[in-house]
């Protein structure tokens, strides 16, 4: 095998840019034989390829012309692994499908019965097209529903100047809304004007950020929620779509788009707002019980009301039936342990709620439309 030399231009100081960096080596660990040039970088650093670099490919965040424009002049095989739109049709573009990012977490909001939605947009991303923030206030309105949006004011992005615009928004809110930042950063931000104004994370403001950064979310109080746009994943299929490139085969018509394995659901999303306080009473016992052996009849006994008048709110809340929540939220478990924990099949199904692996497997895939096995192995970008 010919040892290939890569460049990785992709930021290390995100649990994003590093879970990239780990699914290319996990790749060319058990794949290919490749060496890397990678230093240390932060987010918002402008990266170019050195020009003492002769190597043989290139995994890019694209995110300013004169990167674009550089790998267009050494006509070496490439892969752009952002949101940007600077690279040219010559760069493979392989990134998480952030359309379908803004739907899921539009939807995870709906389900919790919100009325009132607002989203606060990125911060110094010169030239960038904020597709994710658009998909989630779409879906949101489709739903019937309008979204707030936050308009920044002032030339300047310092941490201070944008704190001040950010209290004074959120005072103007409905309360309670759910609330959507475009990454963890801004998510942090908000946390912080609420606590200054006295608005309470997540009764009055549910919020969460748009992208997971480990310890941005944990050093949040209260602890951000964040969805899992699945980088380990995308590290690996875009050093997959490298390997292929220098093999000669050719790029793929269109973007190569990842989707969000997950929603990490942490204290500051924990609320429902639904005005029916028998419908929360139902939906606090399931989410307190459903990794037990209970059924529509034990969630009937913990609220004491009819069949027919439960079944008619869960249809009127949330679009579903009491026997579909209870497993939703078993799978939303299943997904977590499938994530973050090494245990067994038949472990994770005890502990959901299922009585066999294979009742576990069935529902799973009848939800996420793969099976349990699959999910953990693209949520650590193993696939």
């Amino acid at each position: 095998m010919n040892e290939k030399r890569v460049a990785l231009l992709i930021e290390t100081s995100t649990s994003w840019g590093a879970n990239i960096v780990k699914g290319i080596a996990d790749y060319a660990l058990t794949h290919e034989d490749w060496t890397f040039y990678i230093e240390p970088r932060g987010r918002h650093e402008r990266q170019l390829v050195p020009t003492e670099w002769d190597g043989d490919g290139i995994i890019a965040r694209v995110t300013h012309e004169d990167l674009a424009i550089q790998l267009d002049e050494l006509n070496k095989p490439a892969v752009d692994v952002s949101w940007y739109s600077f690279a040219s049709s010559k760069v493979v573009s392989c990134t998480a499908d952030e359309l379908l990012g803004g739907q899921m977490i539009a939807n995870h909001f709906l389900d919790r019965g919100f009325r009132n939605y607002a989203y606060c947009g990125p911060v110094n991303r010169p030239g960038y097209s904020d597709k994710f923030g658009a998909a989630f206030v779409q879906a949101i309105e489709a739903s019937g529903h309008t979204c707030s949006c936050f308009e920044d004011r002032g030339e300047r992005h310092d941490w201070y100047s944008r704190l001040a615009q950010l209290e004074e928004w959120i005072m103007t809110l409905p309360k309670p809304i759910a609330l959507l930042a475009f990454n963890e950063y801004g998510g942090r931000q908000i946390a912080e004007a609420c606590r200054i104004r006295g608005v309470h994370v997540p009764d009055q403001v549910a919020l969460m950020g748009g992208e997971h950064d480990e310890l941005t979310s944990q050093i949040t109080r209260p602890p951000l929620s964040t969805i899992d746009f699945s980088p380990a994943r995308i590290g690996w299929e875009a050093a997959s779509l490298l390997a292929r490139l220098f093999k000669g085969e050719a790029p793929p018509r269109e973007p190569v788009k990842i989707p969000p394995a997950r929603i990490i659901a942490r204290q500051s999303t924990d609320s429902l707002a639904i005005d029916d306080p028998m419908l929360v009473k139902a939906l606090e016992y399931i989410r307190e019980n459903a990794s037990t052996a209970i059924s529509v009849a034990d969630v009937l006994d913990s609220v004491s009301i009819s069949r027919r008048v439960l079944e008619q709110r869960f249809q009127k809340f949330l679009g579903r039936s009491p026997a579909a929540e209870i497993r939703r939220v078993r799978v939303e478990k299943a997904k977590r342990l499938l994530a973050d924990s090494d245990r067994p099949m038949a472990g994770i199904a005890a502990a959901c709620g299922f009585e066999h692996p294979e009742v576990l497997a069935r529902v799973f895939r009848r939800q996420e439309g793969i099976t349990p096995s699959v999910f953990r192995k693209r949520v650590r970008g193993l696939e």
